[in-house]
C-alpha cells in the first residue's frame, strides 16, 4: 500500500514538472534575439490549416521550442563549464583560451589573397587615371597578432595569409602592413579585447598614426597625426563580455572586457556626425554601454556598430582632403581619430551598403582619396568587401 502511494506520489510529481514546464513555457515572454548566440530567435508560428496539414507548423514549433527553452542560456553556460572544468578542454567552438586570459579564434580560412589583391589592384588602377590614390592598411586582428602564443597544434595562418596579401599589391596601392606597428606596444594595457575579436582604441591609435603618416606624404593637407597625449582614456565601468566569450561562455572568460572611452583634451568647432539617415550623432554611442545582458555587444559603442554609409563633416579642417573609407569593424574605434585630419570623411560597409556601385560613390562625392581598413580574416571570407561594382553582399562569418 505504502509502495502504491508512493508511486502516486512520483507519477504526481512528474505530471506536475511536465505541465508546470509547459506552462512556464507558454506564458513567459519570447526572446527576440539571443546575445550569447549573436543570433535571432525564433518565434511561435502561426497554426494555419495549411500549416498543419503539411506538417510545416511542426517542424517550426519544434524549432520554436527549442530557442524559447526555459533556462536555455543557462543550461548552454553549464555545459560550457562541463567541458572546461571536467573534460579539460581548452578549446571549444574553434575559440583557444590562453593561460593570459585571452581567447583566440585562430585565423585558417580558405586562401582567397589573390582574388582580393586583383580586385584591389584593379580598383587602384582605375582610380589612378582619375589621380584619386588608394591605400590599403590591414590592422593585425587579435588571433593573428597573438598567433605565436598558440599551442603547434592548432591550426593557424593568419600571418601568412597576411604576408601573401600585402606581397600581392601592386604599386598602385599604398599597402600598409600594421603588424611592425603594434608589435612593439602588445605588452601595453588595454591594446585588444581579452574576449572579443577586436583591438581597442589605444592600439587603433598607433595604426592612425602610421596611417595619416603615410597620407601626408600625397597629401600634405591631411597634416600630422593628433598624439595620443592630446586625448584622456578612461576605462567604462560597464563589463564586456565579447564575441569569443559569446563562442564559449563566461566560463572561458578569466578575465571581463571593459569599453575604453578616448575624449580629446583640445578645443574643436563640432564636428558634423550623420548616418542611417539621422544627423547629430557622436563618435561613441553610449547607449550601447546600457544594454541589457551579460553577452550585449558593448563594442557597438564605437560609432554605433557597423552602419552601412556615414559622412563626418570637420569644420576644424576645412581646406582638408575628402576621404572614403571602405571598412570592416576593425575601423570603428579608429574613425573618432582620421576624421579629424581631413575635411570631410565617408565611410562604407560593402556589407551592407547597396545604393550604388563604388566608383558612381567616388564621382558624385568628389573623393581625393580611398582608405581600405580590413582584418585578414574579414577580407578574405567576405567576397562584399570587393565588389564594387554591386556592393552589398552581406555579413562575413
Amino acid at each position: 500500500m505504502k509502495k502504491k502511494a508512493a508511486d502516486i506520489v512520483l507519477v504526481g510529481f512528474l505530471l506536475l514538472f511536465i505541465f508546470g514546464f509547459g506552462l512556464w513555457t507558454w506564458l513567459k515572454d519570447d526572446q527576440h534575439v539571443s546575445a550569447l548566440e549573436n543570433r535571432d530567435l525564433k518565434m511561435r508560428p502561426d497554426a494555419t490549416v495549411q500549416r498543419l496539414l503539411s506538417g510545416d507548423y511542426f517542424k517550426q514549433f519544434e524549432a520554436y521550442f527549442n530557442d524559447q527553452f526555459p533556462g536555455r542560456q543557462a543550461f548552454i553556460e553549464a555545459n560550457a563549464s562541463v567541458d572546461k572544468y571536467i573534460m579539460q578542454k581548452d578549446e571549444i567552438r574553434d575559440v583557444y583560451s590562453l593561460k593570459n586570459g585571452y581567447l583566440i579564434n585562430p585565423v585558417h580560412p580558405k586562401d582567397k589573397t589573390k582574388e582580393v589583391n586583383d580586385k584591389v589592384n584593379s580598383f587602384a588602377h582605375t582610380l589612378k587615371k582619375k589621380n584619386i590614390d588608394v591605400y590599403f592598411a590591414l590592422p593585425p586582428n587579435k588571433s593573428t597578432i597573438m598567433e605565436k602564443k598558440l599551442p603547434d597544434y592548432i591550426e593557424a595562418h593568419g600571418n601568412e595569409l597576411s604576408d601573401k596579401l600585402m606581397a600581392g599589391f601592386s604599386k598602385d596601392v599604398h599597402a600598409m602592413d600594421l603588424r611592425p606597428t603594434i608589435q612593439p606596444h602588445l605588452q601595453e594595457d588595454n591594446m585588444y579585447f581579452h574576449t572579443d575579436h577586436h583591438w581597442k582604441p589605444r592600439a587603433a591609435h598607433y595604426a592612425y598614426e602610421k596611417v595619416i603618416d603615410e597620407m601626408s606624404k600625397q597629401h600634405p593637407g591631411v597634416g600630422k597625426p593628433i598624439p595620443k597625449s592630446q586625448f584622456t582614456w578612461k576605462e567604462a565601468p560597464e563589463t564586456f563580455y565579447g564575441s569569443d566569450a559569446r563562442k564559449t561562455t563566461k566560463s572561458y572568460a578569466s578575465k571581463s572586457d571593459t569599453i575604453t572611452i578616448a575624449k580629446p583634451k583640445f578645443k574643436e568647432k563640432p564636428i558634423s556626425i550623420c548616418y542611417r539617415k539621422t544627423c547629430g550623432h557622436k563618435f561613441y554611442d553610449m547607449s550601447k554601454l546600457k544594454s541589457e545582458g551579460t553577452y550585449a555587444n558593448r563594442y557597438e559603442t564605437y560609432f554605433s556598430g557597423d552602419v552601412s554609409e556615414a559622412v563626418i563633416k570637420n569644420p576644424n579642417k576645412p581646406n582638408g582632403p575628402k576621404v572614403l573609407i571602405l571598412k570592416d569593424s576593425y575601423v570603428n574605434p579608429m574613425i573618432q581619430f582620421v576624421s579629424r585630419n581631413f575635411s570631410e570623411t565617408r565611410i562604407i560597409d560593402m556589407r551592407h551598403y547597396k545604393q550604388k556601385s563604388v566608383y558612381e560613390y567616388i564621382d558624385q562625392h568628389d573623393i581625393d582619396a580611398v582608405l581600405f581598413v580590413h582584418n585578414i580574416n574579414s577580407i578574405n571570407i567576405t567576397p562584399a568587401f570587393v565588389d564594387f561594382k554591386h556592393p552589398g553582399g552581406g555579413e562575413n562569418q
